[in-house]
């Protein structure tokens, strides 16, 4: 007698998974491209915070050259085509800046909105100054 209202579920979790999926593959994308943004911003910023550490301690002629060749030795480890910049340090600015920037930053898959550029910065004073 109840068998005539019973519905037939069968397909049902097929339809639901796909259904579901675009929705999860979305998300796993999204993961994946944050997940190299982080990384890529992450090795940006210890180039420029090494750069720095190497400008700092070399005489005003040498920091600046010495500033953006630690830092693109940094770079070029980790695989990471970005531009350098760097002040010269002197006795009215004692400070070392290293300024690295990846414009256009290219996404590995593209399906989620990422920055169209990529900046980090990382100042120093300079150990040679005098107090």
């Amino acid at each position: 007698m109840f068998q005539a209202f019973r519905r037939d579920d069968r397909g049902t979790a097929a339809i639901e998974f796909g259904l579901v999926l675009p929705l999860l593959v979305v998300i796993l994308v999204g993961i994946i491209d944050y997940g190299n943004v982080y990384f890529t911003r992450l090795a940006m910023t210890n180039a420029a915070r090494e750069g720095a550490r190497v400008g700092v301690t070399k005489n005003e002629a040498d920091a600046q050259g010495a500033a953006v060749a630690a830092t693109n030795a940094y770079l070029a480890q980790a695989g990471i085509d970005a531009d350098v910049a760097s002040t010269a340090p002197s006795q009215s600015n004692p400070t070392v800046t290293v300024t690295v920037t990846m414009d256009p930053y290219e996404p590995l898959i593209g399906l989620v909105p990422t920055p169209s550029r990529l900046t980090v910065s990382t100042s120093m004073r300079w150990e040679l100054a005098s107090p």
